[in-house]
């Protein structure tokens, strides 16, 4: 398994090349970037400038995350915003396909007391099958991240979730530290397997109910990369933690030596 990090654990204020030469100093195999409003406004060419560049460091861009699907929720009940999500994702195919990546983060839908259940999960899988069309397009795979959303909070749920969208571009990308306030996350993945394409990590320690660096919470990672190797996974953990308030590289540094200890010991 490879080595990534999330661009979200440096300041706010770091631009993209400072992630990409502080991660390979570090020793990252990989860097997530992050969808955000101001990426959107990047030309073609300033991408795949950040492309060339990486390439320059022999960094991978595995994946692209974003948090803006929170805002565009593809089960809102407004239809407006329903397709901004739509187009979003379909954006961020083509902005994960300028970069380099081959994964794009997806939160299916958000719950709301407007929208019912059954109807959330309709128009979640309209809105991500007309996506995927893009995805396809683009030769991005999208992938579905277990979230606190209120929505696929069971491993046999997710995995139907997936299959009943039956699309080749269309695969899981799991949260460790997400799963672990509401399932034992070896469960799983077992269960998921094939279908996980991406997983990010990060701590969780239950009697706080917060997310934590790696090995300051209570997951079990022995049995999580067991279950991993299990299932034949060989892609990238990326470290999704906020940067440390004291020191802008410390979160950053503390992270490759846990995935370290955590890849070679475990």
């Amino acid at each position: 398994m490879k080595k990534g990090v999330n661009a979200w654990i440096y300041p706010q204020g770091f631009k993209v090349n400072e992630i990409l030469k502080t991660s390979k100093s570090i020793g990252y195999d990989g860097v997530e970037l992050n969808l955000d409003e101001e990426m959107l406004k990047l030309s073609r060419n300033e991408r795949i400038m950040i492309r060339d560049e990486a390439e320059s460091l022999g960094l991978e861009l595995p994946s692209l995350c974003t948090g803006l699907l929170w805002k565009y929720n593809l089960a809102s009940p407004d239809p407006h915003v329903r397709r901004r999500g739509i187009e979003l994702i379909k954006e961020g195919c083509e902005v994960a396909s300028d970069i380099g990546a081959k994964v794009f983060l997806v939160v299916p839908a958000v719950a709301t007391r407007e929208v019912s259940y059954q109807d959330m999960w309709r128009l979640s899988i309209e809105g991500i099958l007309e996506a995927a069309k893009s995805a396809e397009d683009y030769g991005i795979i999208l992938g579905i991240e277990n979230v606190w959303n209120r929505f696929l909070y069971s491993p046999l749920e997710f995995r139907k979730f997936i299959e009943e969208i039956n699309h080749p571009n269309v695969k899981v990308y799991f949260d460790v530290g997400n799963i672990s306030f509401i399932g034992y996350p070896e469960q799983w993945i077992e269960h998921l397997g094939d279908l996980i394409v991406c997983v990010h990590v990060k701590d969780f320690h239950f009697s706080t109910m917060q997310f934590r660096p790696i090995f300051e919470g209570n997951i079990q990672w022995q049995s999580v990369i067991q279950a991993l190797r299990k299932i034949g996974y060989k892609g990238f953990l990326v470290v999704e933690v906020s940067p440390y308030p004291g020191h802008p590289l410390k979160a950053a540094i503390d992270s490759k030596s846990a995935l370290d200890i955590m890849l070679s010991s475990l």
